[in-house]
């Protein structure tokens, strides 16, 4: 099967309560929905801030979730200052921390900012299907280019989730990747 990739931007999840510091009461309007399954992009943004730097129109991603998270290209953490460490989604374990700033406050994002692992997405059909379970590791060949693999993917299961695989901006332009590109478990 060919999987979709999907190059990952810069983005922010937020908790309820920090989006209702960042935002006050207001509600945030959906911009468009993504791949996975009842999540979407807002139109509202707000602003990354660290110790060398800031990034204006960081898109929120929704719906809320537990913790605030906010995921960065190793570049953009370099060009912010930010020592942030290569984590699977929600470990913010030893993550860095980044000013995030809206339109009605702002707050010290403490333990907040990863660059995401490279990961791909599965139903739990997918991953029965291909022998896999959550948080196995696979490589994946680049169909526009068969001699290309990219190993030390890491496999997210969940039954909302759409069959993607998932890296950063830095990672996509090291292999001449781009988002209509597809893969191959090998």
């Amino acid at each position: 099967m060919k999987i979709p990739i999907i190059v990952q931007h810069r983005h922010v999840h937020l908790s309820s309560k920090d989006r209702e510091v960042l935002f006050g009461g207001e509600s945030l309007v959906e911009a468009r929905a993504i791949g996975q399954k009842g999540q979407v992009v807002y139109k509202q943004t707000v602003q990354v801030i660290g110790p060398n730097g800031k990034f204006e129109h960081v898109c929120v991603l929704g719906p809320d979730r537990d913790q605030t998270q906010v995921e960065l290209s190793s570049s953009d953490a370099f060009a912010l200052g930010l020592k942030a460490s290569v984590r699977v989604s929600g470990d913010l374990n030893r993550s860095a921390s980044c000013k995030l700033v809206g339109p009605s406050g702002e707050l010290d994002a403490k333990s907040t900012t990863i660059i995401p692992v490279r990961h791909l997405h599965c139903t739990p059909q997918f991953a029965d299907q291909n022998n896999l379970k959550h948080h196995d590791v696979v490589t994946l060949s680049i169909d526009a280019f068969k001699e290309k693999l990219i190993s030390d993917v890491v496999v997210r299961v969940h039954p909302t989730y759409s069959i993607e695989f998932h890296l950063t901006k830095d990672e996509a332009a090291e292999h001449w990747i781009q988002s209509s590109d597809t893969a191959q478990i090998v």
